[in-house]
């Protein structure tokens, strides 16, 4: 689910909360150490945000914030704002050498991994233990 949530856009927040869960609390947050990843600079998406590889520049850029139940993925394009929701089910990461990239419900978003740092890839391990820690609460068809 993508929203815009460009300054003066109503955004019904309840939809968001519904997929992926609360907050972290405080306590949490510290225990994990953190629940937001540190700036990840787009390199190439096919979501419906704008984007344009020929006007790329340092400005288009991501924030990932863990929920429980979900992740929220934060875009900056130019001067536009989008949110978008992501359920641990429908979350698949690809990480190379060159890219970052998450795909979810048909798109998908790839960060450029020439200017990340060691944070940027504890982020991600975070990320991949909290969506194993969310998939072992349920059980599936494979499991059996």
């Amino acid at each position: 689910m993508l929203l815009e949530t460009t300054h003066g856009k109503p955004v019904n927040y309840s939809k968001t909360k519904t997929v992926t869960g609360k907050r972290f609390s405080l306590y949490k947050i510290i225990k994990i150490g953190g629940s937001t990843s540190p700036r990840f600079y787009i390199r190439s998406s096919n979501l419906n945000i704008g984007f344009d590889k020929e006007t790329q520049s340092d400005l288009d850029s991501a924030i990932i914030e863990i929920r429980e139940k979900g992740v929220i993925v934060h875009i900056n394009v130019k001067v536009r704002n989008f949110e978008w929701v992501i359920p641990y089910y429908q979350l698949v990461l690809y990480h190379t050498d060159h890219v970052l990239s998450i795909h979810s419900q048909g798109y998908f978003i790839q960060f450029d991994q020439q200017k990340t740092t060691v944070q940027h890839s504890e982020f991600v391990k975070k990320l991949l233990e909290q969506k194993q820690f969310n998939r072992n609460t349920y059980s599936f068809i494979d499991d059996l």
